[in-house]
């Protein structure tokens, strides 16, 4: 039997704070998958649009890069031709 005081606290805290960290290192994961996609098919679409010049390419690449996600978006939204 637990005793009152910090033990007991611990111990009908800690599985809660277990699914807690396990939701979150999932949507983490999730998140961290979909920004590498999305910078992947960018950066593929970057190198194969001819209408890029080198200086813009090499932009948008690092834009791409140090902003996976927001840079993707930006990029379809500016550059791409739906």
């Amino acid at each position: 039997m637990f005793t009152a005081g910090w033990c007991g606290m611990v111990a009908a805290v800690a599985p809660a704070l277990i699914i807690g960290f396990g939701a979150l290192a999932l949507g983490l994961t999730v998140v961290g998958v979909v920004s590498l996609v999305l910078a992947i098919v960018a950066w593929v679409s970057v190198f194969r649009d001819p209408n890029l010049a080198g200086g813009s390419k090499a932009m948008w690449f690092f834009v791409i890069l140090i902003f996976p996600i927001f840079g993707s978006v930006i990029y379809f939204g500016v550059r791409s031709s739906w």
